[in-house]
C-alpha cells in the first residue's frame, strides 16, 4: 500500500475536500482513512488472496455484516484497494431490489461485467472499469511483454485449450483478444457488447458462432466462466463485492427465496474446480438474518458459525462489522488522526501534531456519547475537517470541551451513503 506521504497532494486534498464536505469516505484512497479494520483486511490478504495467488486455484465465500451506515461500502472500498494491490481483478456491485436485484441472475452478471476494474498502479488513476477495458490491458500487458505474434499464436494454441465451462464465453473473449491484435474495431465493439451481457442480434454474432445467449438460466454459469477466463489470462485471481444498498424487507417471499438459493449457489461454488481464484464478499445489513436466511433453511446451515472471524477462526464465514475492537471515542479519535495526517501533508506540516491531536480528542469525547446513532461517523468527520481547517486558517489554540458541548447535531443517515 502506498503511504500517506507518497500521494500526490492533489489526490490527498481531492480527500479531505470529499470527507469534509459530506462526511464520507472516498471510494478511491479509501484504506488511507479506514479505522478499526486493518487486522480483518490483513487477515483476509493472509488467508485468502495470498495462497489463492500462489496456488491459482480454490475459492471462499464471505458474508459481510454491519448494520446501515456502519462502514459495509467503506470496507469493501478498502479491500478493493487490498485486492489490487495483489495484482486481482474486482467488481463491485451496488446491489437493490429495483435496478439490480440479486433474485435476477442475468442483472447481476451484467453488473458483474460493467464494473470489472483490472488492478491500478496507482490509486489515483482514472478507472476504467468494465470487461473491456480489462481485456485490453491484459492484451496489452501480453503484447509488451511477447509480442502480438507470439500473444496471438498463444490465445490459439493455448488459451483456447483452456477448459472455461461456457463455450459462447471462451470463444468472445479469445476473438476478443484476437481483435485487439489485429486491431479490428468492429469485432472487438460487437464481442464487447457480448461478454457485457448486451443484447446483439443474432445476425451480428453469427460470424463469430457465438450459439448461446446471455438469459437467467446460464448468467452464473457465464460469471464463472468469465472468472475462469481471467484466471486462464493470468490474473491471480477474481475478488467479486456485493452490496446490499437498500433493504429487502418488502420483497415477496417467492424472490427472498430466490435471492437466498443464489447465495446458496455461490456458496457451493467456492472450492470446486471450475471456479478457480474467486473470493465473493457480500454485504448485508443485520434484518437479513431475519428477511432472507429463514426462508432458505440450505442457506442458513450454510451460515451457520461457532465463533467471530478471526486469526484464530479464519474459516468462519460471517465478518460482522458490529464487534471491533475499538470503544467508539478511541475509533472517532483515531479516525480524525487520520485526517490530521493527510492534512499536513497537504499543507506542510502547518499544524501542531499534538495540540490537535488533544482537539480531536476532545471532540471524539463529545461526539461519542451518540455514538450508536446512524450517522454519527459521518457528523463527526465532517465536524473534524471543519475544526482543522479553522485551527489552519485562523490559527491554532486549544478548543475547550465547553466550545463542543450542545454542537453535535446528527443528521439521519440516507440510503446510497457511504459511513466509515
Amino acid at each position: 500500500m502506498q503511504k500517506i506521504e507518497d500521494l500526490p497532494k492533489g489526490f490527498a486534498a481531492h480527500i479531505v475536500d470529499r470527507m469534509g464536505t459530506n462526511g464520507q469516505p472516498p471510494e478511491r484512497g479509501a484504506r488511507f482513512v479506514n479505522v478499526g479494520t486493518d487486522a480483518i483486511l490483513e487477515l483476509l490478504r493472509d488467508e485468502y488472496l495470498r495462497p489463492i495467488k500462489a496456488s491459482g486455484r480454490n475459492s471462499a465465500f464471505k458474508l459481510v455484516q454491519a448494520t446501515f451506515g456502519g462502514g459495509k461500502t467503506h470496507f469493501l472500498h478498502c479491500m478493493r484497494e487490498l485486492a489490487w494491490s495483489e495484482g486481482f481483478a474486482t467488481s463491485l456491485v451496488g446491489l437493490s431490489p429495483k435496478e439490480c436485484p440479486f433474485d435476477q441472475p442475468t442483472k447481476i452478471y451484467q453488473a458483474v461485467a460493467a464494473r470489472l476494474e483490472y488492478p491500478v498502479a496507482e490509486l489515483e488513476q482514472e478507472p476504467h472499469a468494465g470487461v473491456r477495458s480489462v481485456l485490453r490491458q491484459i492484451a496489452q500487458r501480453r503484447i509488451e511483454e511477447n509480442g502480438k505474434d507470439a500473444f496471438a499464436s498463444w490465445l490459439r494454441e493455448e488459451f483456447q485449450e483452456r477448459p472455461i465451462e461456457s463455450a459462447t464465453v471462451h470463444r468472445a473473449v479469445r476473438l476478443f483478444l484476437q481483435a485487439i491484435v489485429d486491431g479490428n474495431l468492429d469485432a472487438q465493439e460487437i464481442l464487447g457488447d457480448v461478454l457485457l451481457g448486451e443484447g446483439v442480434p443474432a445476425d451480428e454474432t453469427a460470424p463469430y458462432r457465438l450459439r448461446e445467449a446471455l438469459t437467467d438460466d446460464v448468467a452464473f454459469r457465464w460469471l464463472r466462466s468469465l472468472a475462469q477466463c481471467l484466471t486462464a489470462l493470468g490474473m491471480p485471481g477474481t475478488v467479486l463485492m456485493f452490496d446490499e444498498m437498500d433493504r429487502n424487507m418488502s420483497l415477496g417471499v417467492r424472490r427472498r427465496r430466490e435471492i437466498g438459493d443464489n447465495l446458496r449457489q455461490m456458496i457451493d461454488y467456492c472450492g470446486q474446480s471450475h471456479l478457480p481464484g474467486v473470493l465473493w464478499l457480500y454485504a448485508v445489513p443485520p434484518e437479513f438474518f431475519t428477511t432472507i436466511v429463514p426462508e432458505y433453511p440450505a442457506l442458513a446451515q450454510r451460515l451457520k458459525r461457532a465463533a467471530q472471524f478471526s486469526a484464530l477462526s479464519p474459516l468462519e464465514p460471517i465478518i460482522d462489522l458490529e464487534h471491533l475492537a475499538l470503544a467508539p471515542e478511541e475509533l472517532l479519535f483515531q479516525i480524525g488522526g487520520k485526517l490530521l495526517e493527510l492534512e499536513q501533508h497537504v499543507h506542510g506540516n502547518a499544524l501542531e501534531g499534538e495540540l490537535q491531536r488533544a482537539n480531536l480528542r476532545k471532540l471524539a469525547k463529545s461526539f461519542a456519547a451518540k455514538a450508536l446513532e446512524s450517522g454519527v461517523r459521518r457528523e463527526f468527520v465532517k465536524a473534524a475537517v471543519g475544526l482543522l481547517e479553522r485551527q489552519r486558517r485562523g490559527g491554532e489554540s486549544a478548543v475547550k470541551e465547553s466550545e463542543l458541548q450542545g454542537g453535535v447535531s446528527i443528521e439521519p443517515m440516507l440510503s446510497g451513503e457511504t459511513e466509515f
